[in-house]
């Protein structure tokens, strides 16, 4: 039994400024795709199959940290890849890692694209199964050419391994015969963002239950909701209810389908903060009046896990126009130059620095400032910088998530519990943050990841959709 596997991964935001080009991507073929951090799923894949007894054919995977819109040229060189590892083999099925929330120049479904490749190389017959991100954008084409879908259950997303495990299983079952698996699809005209959505408090908790009581139905082998990314604006933007169940029964599989997209429906208006969320001003009021350390204040409309460019200083501004706030750190602030002149300068100089920008006019904060540290952690370059204002800003000199690990703090001298104030270029926390966060807060600002998403000037989402048309009404 030969099993092709592969990867791609990436969430794609059309607010932000810029592309992103194939240097972007963390990319591997062949064997070395199974020794490659490329994917999420990819693991639990892997290991499902490997204890299955399965042959693994190992063809190409891509992934890269949620950015602006891909170059045309990066996914076509992509979907080549593809195409030639499959080319040459005959594979009894094929089980894939994908985001499924990418977006393309002049494609506004990259991943549908992808998979009638795959299905072209593989032929109409051989069993097709994904493992999808909570956050993926479904469309028809997708539907059309997978047998079978798992999707993040999660949010944080801490279940990836288990998501592909699940895949796996639909794909052994089908190409065992064992099972003859059908797709049924509904989309909800609901836009939400994760921040709201978390799968640990209400409505999601609730709906997730839906899911698992939905897996225990006779016909039924795995059910799912899809959230979407609301920042990209796509023709296919949305919520989803996905079903993968028995052919034979493909009634009750298109019924659950719809009782799932009408339950989500129905809680629209419950979908809402789960962090306290706040005006920039009134967040730093709050941090300020918080006995309590370290209160963790969440920039959300400059997150680098959701697209943004994550180089905005409109809060930053705001808190050196304070002296309320201890010595707060703000973390992280993407500018390549700037990072150069602290690495350059060394510790203990003090450096000029026009750092960042702010949005959306685009202007360079004007600071004076001393290197407190240089060092690199995991794959960024990173300086702490002391502002004369009297905050500690951490600087790198690409986009990164570094900060989700309170350690990145530690490297840099900083001992976050010792700090009133932390701010973070974040939505929802880490599991590792809210482990240490006496208070988290939202501060909702103005950006290309902006939760308020009233305020995001979409051009091509299907209309009406809530919230954007709060009367917006669906036969569910």
């Amino acid at each position: 039994m030969k099993i092709a596997v592969g990867a791609m991964s990436h969430e794609t935001n059309t607010f932000a400024a810029g592309r992103t080009g194939v240097d972007a991507f963390t990319t591997a073929a062949g064997d070395d795709l199974l020794e490659s951090d490329v994917g999420r799923s990819l693991d639990g894949i892997v290991e499902t199959l490997s204890a299955s007894g399965a042959d693994i054919v190992p063809t190409f995977g891509a992934s890269a940290l949620p950015a602006p819109t891909v170059e045309r040229e990066a996914f076509e060189w992509m979907k080549r890849q593809f195409r030639d590892a499959l080319g040459d083999e005959s594979v009894d099925g094929v089980c894939l890692d994908l985001h499924g929330s990418m977006y393309v120049e002049d494609e506004p479904d990259p991943e549908g694209t992808l998979l009638a490749t795959v299905r072209e190389a593989v032929g109409p017959d051989v069993p097709v199964t994904a493992a999808l991100d909570m956050h993926a954008t479904i469309t028809e084409p997708m539907v059309t050419h997978l047998d079978g879908v798992a999707g993040y259950r999660t949010a944080p997303h801490t279940d990836v391994a288990e998501t592909g495990s699940r895949a796996a299983e639909l794909l052994l079952a089908a190409v065992r015969s064992e099972a003859s698996p059908v797709l049924r699809w509904e989309s909800i005209p609901v836009l939400v963002a994760g921040e709201q959505s978390e799968s640990a408090a209400e409505p999601m908790r609730s709906l997730v239950q839906k899911l698992r009581d939905a897996d225990e139905k006779t016909g039924i082998y795995d059910a799912n909701f899809f959230l979407g990314f609301p920042w990209a604006d796509s023709p296919h933007a949305g919520c989803h209810a996905v079903v993968t169940g028995d052919a034979s029964d493909a009634e009750t599989v298109t019924q659950t389908a719809s009782n799932l997209a009408a339950a989500f429906w129905r809680r629209r208006h419950d979908f809402g903060f789960n962090t306290e969320a706040y005006e920039p001003s009134v967040a730093l009021d709050e941090a300020a009046g918080e006995r309590a350390s370290p209160v963790v204040v969440a920039d959300t409309g400059d997150i680098p896990g959701a697209g943004a460019n994550e180089n905005t200083t409109n809060l930053l501004a705001a808190m050196l126009n304070r002296t309320d706030l201890g010595t707060p750190v703000f973390a992280v602030i993407v500018d390549r130059a700037c990072y150069a002149m602290c690495r350059d300068a060394g510790v203990d100089a003090d450096v000029s620095l026009s750092l960042g920008r702010s949005y959306p006019d685009g202007t360079p904060l004007e600071v004076s400032s001393t290197v407190a540290a240089v060092d690199d952690v995991a794959d960024a370059k990173l300086a702490r910088v002391s502002l004369d204002g009297g905050v500690d800003v951490v600087v790198t000199d690409r986009r990164t998530n570094v900060h989700r690990d309170p350690d990145f703090l530690r490297r840099l001298g900083v001992d976050p519990m010792e700090r009133d104030v932390i701010v973070l270029k974040s939505g929802y926390l880490s599991p590792a943050w809210k482990d240490i966060a006496e208070r988290p807060l939202f501060a909702l600002t103005p950006g290309e990841t902006d939760q308020r998403l009233v305020e995001l000037s979409y051009e091509r989402v299907p209309r009406p959709i809530f919230p954007l048309d709060d009367d917006a009404s669906w036969p569910a």
